[in-house]
């Protein structure tokens, strides 16, 4: 809340004529920039936010930081001048953006400080910041307002930094690879591109009903179709899904193509890419410390089946059931407890017994292949074995890192798979996929061998920052409104 007395302390600066919100300021320098001058070196400019202050009479020490740093400066009664000291300590508050010029020296304590000569005020701050020791703590605050929480802790600000450095780590990788960045619909006529419930919007200007989308897929296969071989996009999807740790309904995700690979080609470019990544945000290492264990990402990757885990956890043999009722009473005889939903097919069965007795026990850095066929209705089936996909995901911590695949490109049996949604979709389940005709056409221009891979941005920055809830590495999260809001 605004206080009373800065609030009057603002009335004040504008009565002497003073500007409390200038248009610009000369910064010349940065604060980490300044730290690393020549002791002595005079009339340095920089510009940062008030964060503590310590008066001892006619000296006062202050601490000013920026997006790089902080530095200690003293003002000098003597040095500034008695008009501009008392400025300081009448006016100006903790919180409060500033302009100083000096000239640099060590305390005899052997701290690098700014002595300051001139003093410009470049924003009042009306609200008091939270306890200076303590930082922000509380996890809601943090996320509700996050300029705080950068504000006041460090840590934050390393950690958006590192999720900054992952992103253009990705991007660089790929376009010395030879991909193309492109974009694609965010408001889409149809679900497209995975299973998922779908956030619903009405275009008024085409009086049309859309969804945001929950992939790019199939958008960038049509790019592909067009002619692009190689071909990546780094951007926002949307699933009306549950919330929990590890899943937000608005989250970042990266998707590749590339022409002529098969999943196999995938898989080791997949792994060095991520490689590569975790070498850049890590300083060289490939080994990662995420509550308390350490994730080694170095050497090749374990590889195992879906089918192999699921009996191995379950007792259950995927490949003896072709029916949504005979799994799910086996199921129910192994005493395993899902949540069952109305409409459910197969695959989607299948994916809640693999989630609930399988993923949370794949820790460390692996390679999980031959996903059943009904899991994934834009991959390719295998040419030796119809019942599994030419596919992989990437699993660490019980996460799921990358789902990849060679993908379908016999417009034929994609028609067909999509039709097998839609009756999924009319007996009630609304993550099944619609017939997609445009998409479909597209394919029957013909598609090159391709295969993609979709990696999603917040949990692979949450997991090379030590982040327990990916509210945490996104800068706003969504949610609810404070009571009275």
């Amino acid at each position: 809340m605004v206080t009373k007395d800065r609030l009057k302390r603002l009335e004040n600066i504008r009565e002497a004529g003073i500007n409390a919100y200038p248009d610009r300021y000369d910064k010349e320098y940065e604060i980490a920039e300044i730290l690393h001058r020549e002791i002595g070196t005079a009339n340095i400019k920089t510009a940062g936010r008030l964060m503590a202050v310590r008066t001892m009479g006619k000296l006062t020490f202050a601490n000013l930081q920026d997006s790089t740093g902080n530095i200690q400066i003293s003002l000098d009664e003597r040095k500034l001048g008695t008009e501009n000291y008392e400025f300081f300590h009448n006016l100006i508050d903790r919180g409060d953006i500033l302009g100083v010029k000096g000239d640099l020296y060590k305390t005899k304590k052997g701290e690098i400080t700014l002595a300051v000569n001139e003093l410009t005020l470049l924003g009042k701050c009306l609200n008091e910041l939270p306890e200076k020791w303590h930082g922000l703590q509380d996890l809601e605050s943090k996320w509700r307002q996050r300029y705080l929480d950068l504000m006041m802790n460090e840590e934050t600000r390393d950690l958006f930094r590192k999720r900054t450095q992952i992103i253009n780590s990705i991007r660089s990788y790929l376009t010395q690879n030879k991909f193309d960045e492109v974009e694609t619909p965010v408001l889409q006529l149809m679900l497209s591109g995975a299973n998922a419930k779908p956030f619903i919007t009405h275009h008024n200007a085409l009086d049309i009903d859309m969804v945001l989308r929950i992939a790019p897929e199939t958008f960038l296969k049509r790019l592909v179709v067009g002619g692009y071989e190689k071909v990546f996009e780094i951007g926002k999807n949307f699933r009306n899904e549950d919330i929990d740790p590890q899943h937000l309904q608005e989250f970042t995700m990266l998707e590749y193509y590339a022409a002529y690979w098969n999943y196999k080609d995938n898989m080791k470019f997949t792994q060095e890419l991520i490689k590569n990544t975790i070498r850049t945000v890590n300083g060289g290492s490939l080994k990662v410390k995420y509550n308390n264990t350490i994730f080694n990402f170095e050497g090749e990757w374990p590889i195992e089946t879906y089918r192999e885990v699921v009996l191995r956890d379950s007792g259950i043999d995927l490949n003896s059931f072709t029916e949504v009722e005979s799994l799910e009473r086996e199921i129910k005889n192994k005493g395993i407890e899902l949540d069952y939903e109305p409409g459910m097919g197969m695959g989607k069965l299948i994916d809640k017994l693999y989630k609930k007795v399988s993923r949370p026990k794949l820790i460390q850095p692996m390679f999980l292949v031959n996903h059943p066929t009904e899991l994934v209705p834009l991959a390719r089936k295998n040419d030796k074995n119809p019942r599994i996909l030419d596919m992989f995901q990437v699993l660490v911590n019980g996460w799921e890192i990358v789902k990849a695949y060679s993908e379908l490109v016999d417009p034929i049996e994609q028609r067909k798979r999509f039709e097998e949604q839609a009756e999924l979709k009319n007996k009630g389940d609304e993550e099944a996929l619609s017939v997609d005709n445009d998409y479909l056409t597209a394919m029957e221009y013909g598609m090159p061998p391709v295969s993609g891979a979709g990696i999603g941005i917040d949990r692979l920055t949450a997991l090379l920052t030590d982040a327990r809830n990916l509210r945490d590495v996104i800068a706003f999260p969504i949610l609810r409104e404070k009571e009275g809001e």
